[in-house]
Order: C-alpha cells, then sequence, then structure tokens
C-alpha cells in the first residue's frame, strides 16, 4: 500500500520597518513620535499529491504544494534579484489567494511601507494595529482575526521585543498559533548589547516546531545609508545597523537558507536594477548599505523614495507568492543562491 505524508511547513520574518516618503507633514510627526528616528536611539551612531476529502486535507494540500519552489534545493530566498527578475510570478491569482490567509507581521517603521505597497493593490486586507504593542498594553484582540487579513502590529524597542510575537501566539487570550496560516516580524538592532541571533533564533525554532501548520519565514536586518542626516549629524557606514546588522544579516541565511523562507531586506535596499550594489569594506570584510537614491527624507535609514518602496513591497509579495502559491510558479523558475553562499 502507499504511504501518503503531509509535510507541515511554516511561515515567519524578522527584521525591519519602513517610513513612506510620501508622508504628508502631519502624519510625519506622528510617524516620528511612534517610530523616532533619532540615530542615538537607533543605535546607529558608532532578517505524491494527497487525494482532497476535506477542506482540512485540501488546506494542508496547499500547504505542502507551496514548498516546492524555485533554486534547485527547493529554498525560499528572495533578495534583490527577485525583485528584478522575478515580479512576474505576483499573478492576480496568486493576490487573490494571498487574500485568504491570516498572517501577523511585527515590525516598526519600515513595516508602514510595506504595508502601504501591499494595501495599494486592492487585494489583500492589511490592518495596521492603531499603536504600538509594549508590556503595558498588547493592543490585539483574541478575535483580530475573525476574517482573513495580514495585521500589522508595531511593537517598543524593548530588550525583549521579539516575545510578543510568541506570547501571541502562544498564549491566551489569543492563541493565534492556532488560528493562523503565517507569521513574521521584522528586527534590527537598537542598542542590544547580546547579539540578537542567540537571544531570537531559539524563540523562532520552538515556535517553528510548536506550530507545523504556521508557516514561518525569517528576515534580515535593516541598514542605514552614510553621510550627513536631516539633524547635520555625520553618520558613517560602519553603523551599527550596518556592521552588527550586517553579522546577523550573514548568520540568518547561514542558519536557516533552504530551512525557512528568507526575505532579504539587506540585499532588496542594498542593490539596484542594474546590478550594482552599495557597500564598503570593514576590517577586510564587505558589508552592505542603503543605496542613498533609495533614502528621499535624508534621516538615513528608511528607504522612502517611491523605488524604494516599490522594491520593497514587491519583495514582500513575491516571499509570500513563493510561500502560498509554489504550484503557481514556473517550473524553470532558478533564484539565485545568496552571494554569501556562493
Amino acid at each position: 500500500m502507499r504511504k501518503f505524508y503531509k509535510i507541515p511547513v511554516v511561515f515567519l520574518v524578522c527584521c525591519g520597518l519602513i517610513f513612506a516618503a510620501d508622508t504628508k507633514p502631519e502624519d510625519k510627526n506622528s510617524l516620528e513620535k511612534q517610530f523616532p528616528t533619532n540615530i542615538e536611539d537607533l543605535g546607529l551612531s558608532d532578517s505524491p499529491v494527497v487525494k482532497e476529502t476535506t477542506k482540512e486535507e485540501k488546506k494542508q494540500k496547499e500547504t505542502n504544494q507551496s514548498n516546492s519552489q524555485n533554486d534547485k534545493s527547493g529554498a525560499i530566498y528572495v533578495g534583490g534579484y527577485s525583485v528584478d527578475h522575478e515580479w512576474n510570478i505576483v499573478t492576480e491569482e496568486c493576490l487573490k489567494i494571498l487574500s485568504t490567509k491570516k498572517i501577523l507581521y511585527g515590525s516598526r517603521s519600515w513595516g508602514l511601507v510595506i504595508g502601504k505597497y501591499v494595501a495599494s493593490k486592492k487585494v489583500i486586507n492589511w490592518e495596521k494595529a492603531a499603536n504600538k504593542v509594549s508590556a503595558k498594553d498588547m493592543v490585539l484582540t483574541a478575535d483580530a482575526f475573525k476574517d482573513p487579513k495580514i495585521i500589522n502590529f508595531g511593537f517598543d524597542m524593548e530588550p525583549k521585543r521579539w516575545m510578543y510575537f510568541d506570547e501571541f501566539l502562544r498564549k491566551e487570550p489569543w492563541n493565534f498559533g492556532k488560528k493562523i496560516d503565517g507569521a513574521l516580524q521584522t528586527l534590527y538592532y537598537g542598542g542590544d548589547r547580546a547579539d540578537m541571533a542567540d537571544s531570537y533564533f531559539p524563540v523562532l525554532d520552538a515556535l517553528v516546531k510548536d506550530f507545523p501548520k504556521v508557516k514561518f519565514a525569517i528576515a534580515t536586518h535593516d541598514i542605514g545609508a552614510d553621510g550627513t542626516d536631516l539633524r547635520g549629524k555625520v553618520v558613517k557606514e560602519e553603523s551599527e545597523w550596518n556592521i552588527r546588522g550586517g553579522d546577523y544579516s550573514e548568520r540568518v541565511i547561514k542558519t536557516y537558507y533552504g530551512k525557512l523562507p528568507i526575505f532579504d531586506m539587506r540585499d532588496i535596499v542594498s542593490s539596484r536594477a542594474d546590478g550594482t550594489v552599495s557597500s564598503f569594506q570593514y576590517k577586510g570584510k564587505t558589508y552592505r548599505k542603503l543605496c542613498r537614491e533609495y533614502n528621499s527624507n535624508n534621516d538615513l535609514i528608511h528607504p522612502n523614495s517611491p523605488e524604494a518602496q516599490a522594491r520593497i513591497g514587491k519583495g514582500f509579495l513575491i516571499l509570500l507568492t513563493k510561500m502560498y502559491c509554489g504550484d503557481k510558479i514556473p517550473k524553470n523558475l532558478n533564484t539565485p543562491k545568496p552571494e554569501i553562499l556562493k
């Protein structure tokens, strides 16, 4: 007798946040209060077909199919190459499929730009939490996922900020781990003394193990540009975001490539459509930095030009398409491996 196996798949995304370039002045003040752009505050100064018989089995089949992905190893990876060469896989059919999913997304300001781009497609229901989640106020209600949507919650820069996500999935009254299809958060350094990978990876691994029906992915770290910022401060390219964040990004890729979907935001905002990249050398190692032309308000920490907003938003949708529409993607799609693995 032939045996059929259900393959649980998982998804989460970690690392970053966004600030829209064309935001009105009064909106900028509001967002500044929610997500300060002060360099010191951010630490920048010195992530066989199973026969269908039930709805549950049909959903499991879609999960299994979506795991067969782009490169020959089956790894799900989205970086600058995907944005420039694979946008065509995000079809209207796939957008409709994505609109049926319940996804939890934790971020800070980079998430605002991602949300703006996704919402502009007018297919997926993107809901931004009214306030930032904190230890004093978790903001989201237990019935938040009553309908399919992507819920984007912002969080305070507390030492264990990634644990809000864990609580939402595991604890009462939310128990989102039993209700959602996918989960992701984007994280960055903000004065943390400990290496974020050592603190966060075990949390993510435990979530992957304990919630096999939820798709998790992980993201690389935000990066900033160098130059004189809007406050007149000279910001060097060897900032904490670019150095410690770059090392974190490398660990993300080396640890999770081929195991979890990877949203390489660092690569997306440091590369251009013509194939050139914005990088620098530090202590004999190559690091990436934000393409200067991608930052329009001169804060040097947000990819908020129209081109940058489109790149990061497209990357997000390509990631979800690869995760949930694997059977709709051309079989000859062959995404190159990340540079550090070559």
